[in-house]
């Protein structure tokens, strides 16, 4: 019987383990989502509902994810091989980053009836998106 129950210990232990680690990081990508929503709602960002918004920026999140590591490993590559400096490697950074993010969100706007994103929004949010990532890069 205590062999029962410590195999059962044994396969709980991780089940509870990632269903915690999943609902803090649902609950962090929810509250980027609405924010970020609200700021693209200024230029022109509409929506059915608010599990829309996190949605969309759930898969924009894992979709986006392979091109924006470029994003990261172009600039960060250019400048290990001493072709651009530090500055640059930034300014390259920001910039792949934004198109990056920009090209994800038109896409997945594309395929998503409810949600409609303008295209000023997505540059707004994609450019505040990079802006707030710079840490990463420098990491």
């Amino acid at each position: 019987m205590i062999n029962i129950i410590n195999k059962l210990k044994n396969i709980l232990k991780p089940i509870i383990g990632y269903a915690f680690i999943s609902i803090i990081l649902i609950a962090v990508i929810s509250v980027i989502a609405i924010v970020g929503g609200g700021i693209m709602r200024i230029f022109g960002f509409e929506y059915t509902s608010i599990k829309s918004i996190i949605i969309f920026f759930i898969i924009v999140a894992i979709a986006g994810f392979p091109i924006e590591i470029l994003s990261i490993v172009i600039p960060k590559a250019l400048l290990a091989l001493d072709k651009i400096t530090i500055k640059w490697a930034k300014m390259l950074f920001i910039l792949l980053d934004t198109l990056s993010t920009m090209f994800t969100m038109s896409l997945i706007d594309y395929f998503m009836g409810s949600v409609s994103a303008s295209d000023l929004s997505i540059l707004v949010i994609s450019f505040m998106i990079a802006l707030l990532s710079i840490k990463d890069f420098n990491e």
